[in-house]
């Protein structure tokens, strides 16, 4: 009785060593298929990205849309198959990248060229100021992305009242000279912040701003000219707490896809 009862507890033994190796399994398999999905997903878009694609323009429509670009921008893209890089940086003005200035980019962008010509990231830095930015060389996350073109809004907004505009202005100089030094090649396109009600000094900022960009031979996008006048009540349907609205990053990114279509 007792080899039995011995027996069948063996055998109960065996049954839940059994059950829990096939159970443990199954979860390792369960979690190496979605790791798996992940690398693979991104293998499958570098696969893509090496493949000829047909572009869905003529030649001579591409480079009317690739005017604005420098020369060898020009040539990758009229040449290549892997997409132009764009990096977006910028204080909370530029939003963030799940609702912020690069849907409106990407979206225009795809519109003006075809969907992959183009591969749009977006780094912003709350309450950040030129000189922080220098400082705490927050810029590294950008550098090792190595984009092709950065998109550089001036943190003009966030030195208001913190930085006075010649320092801003060297600390901007540095922040392009050391993505320029470790990113051979980058085209870096500097942006003003938002435009807000009733601006003030900060109206005096942004026009410094534009005259610097212009001392320095720097592409300016000042997209303020497409704006509501900073004296209109209208404005305030693009602002929110003095920052854009879904409708102030529209008007400011057909700005940008304006100039990066050739217009």
């Amino acid at each position: 009785m007792k080899k039995v009862i011995f027996l069948i507890a063996l055998i109960g033994c065996l049954a839940v060593v059994i059950a829990g190796k096939f159970h443990w399994d199954d979860k390792i398999q369960q979690t190496g298929a979605t790791v798996s999905a992940e690398v693979d997903s991104t293998e499958e878009t570098a696969k893509q990205s090496k493949e000829p694609k047909e572009i869905p323009v003529s030649n001579s429509q591409l480079q009317k849309l690739v005017t604005n670009f420098p020369e060898h921008l020009q040539e990758k893209m009229m040449s290549s198959n892997e997409p132009i890089s764009v990096a977006i940086v910028g204080s909370e003005s530029v939003g963030t990248s799940k609702e912020g200035l690069k849907q409106s980019v990407e979206k225009g962008l795809e519109d003006s060229y075809w969907d992959g010509a183009f591969a749009v990231k977006q780094f912003t830095f709350e309450e950040a100021t030129t000189k922080s930015i220098v400082e705490e060389k927050l810029y590294d996350n950008v550098i090792e992305e190595k984009p092709d073109i950065v998109l550089l809004e001036a943190f003009t907004l966030n030195d208001n009242g913190v930085v006075v505009i010649d320092e801003g202005h060297q600390h901007l100089s540095a922040f392009m000279a050391e993505l320029k030094e470790a990113i051979p090649g980058v085209t870096i396109m500097l942006m003003p912040s938002n435009p807000i009600a009733d601006p003030g000094y900060y109206a005096l900022q942004i026009s410094a701003l534009e005259k610097y960009a212009k001392a320095n031979d720097i592409v300016y996008l000042n997209h303020w000219k497409e704006w509501p006048a900073v004296d209109s009540e209208e404005i305030e349907g693009y602002l929110a707490d003095s920052r854009p609205n879904e409708q102030g990053f529209e008007i400011w990114g057909d700005y940008i896809v304006d100039y990066l279509s050739g217009n």
